[in-house]
């Protein structure tokens, strides 16, 4: 919201809980009916969930995850073949759809949002105050194997996140267009335990049952050059206020 409106934007926030003293409306996305300029989706989640924006009047933004490639699967040794990284907007997506079981699944949001001219944005592993994977690091000793402490995963800082959706917006050259978000290089799980004061302890079996091989790193070359995107918070800026809170 904060970023919205800083670049002039009037928000009203769809929501079901209490959002301090924006102006917001109790509801369901379903009933979000009305003469907006564009509607930015944070949670939808769910083909139904597209669906029931995908007609509202105005341009419409949606949060996605880079776990619609390809790659994921490959990750979580869903399949096997050769990796995908850096993954580009155009790296290929997944084949086998609803990876965590139930109804979610990105890549139905995706496609219903792509048909009706919308954006896309492929948000990173997002980091900052509050975030609780990031806290357990900060100073820790923590334990993973030789292959995941090589890994990478492109990561963002919550308020440049947030500058890049306030930006895919406001700004109309970005409609209908998908881009990835994120930071411009990816530090493996290592780095970033030492950069959070934390020291790795290797083992020899992993705690999670991933395939370290593949990388989910993400080219977020686009949306800077189409776009303007750049970080305002540095990632030594970032990580001391992810520490400081």
């Amino acid at each position: 919201m904060q970023r919205l409106r800083e670049r002039g934007a009037e928000v009203t926030v769809l929501h079901r809980t209490n959002c301090g003293d924006a102006s917001h409306i109790h509801a369901d996305r379903s009933q979000a009916q009305g003469g907006w300029d564009a509607i930015v989706d944070m949670c939808a989640m769910t083909e139904a969930d597209a669906r029931a924006i995908a007609n509202v009047e105005g341009r419409v933004v949606v949060a996605s995850s880079a776990d619609v490639y390809r790659q994921f699967d490959r990750v979580r040794g869903a399949e096997d073949g050769p990796s995908d990284a850096p993954l580009t907007e155009e790296s290929p997506l997944r084949t086998k759809l609803f990876p965590y079981g139930g109804t979610y699944e990105k890549i139905l949001v995706e496609n219903i949002v792509r048909g009706r001219g919308g954006t896309i944005l492929r948000l990173p592993a997002v980091y900052g105050p509050g975030d609780a994977r990031m806290r357990e690091w900060i100073g820790a000793i923590v334990s993973m194997s030789e292959p995941q402490s090589h890994w990478r995963w492109t990561r963002g800082y919550v308020e440049n996140v947030a500058d890049a959706i306030a930006l895919a917006a406001m700004d109309e050259r970005a409609a209908g267009k998908t881009y990835n978000v994120g930071d411009p290089d990816a530090p493996t799980e290592f780095d970033w335990v030492e950069m959070l004061g934390g020291r790795v302890n290797i083992v020899k079996e992993s705690p999670l049952p991933f395939d370290w091989r593949y990388h989910l790193v993400t080219d977020t070359s686009a949306i800077r050059r189409e776009l303007g995107y750049f970080e305002r918070a540095t990632r030594e800026e970032a990580i001391a206020r992810t520490i400081e809170t």
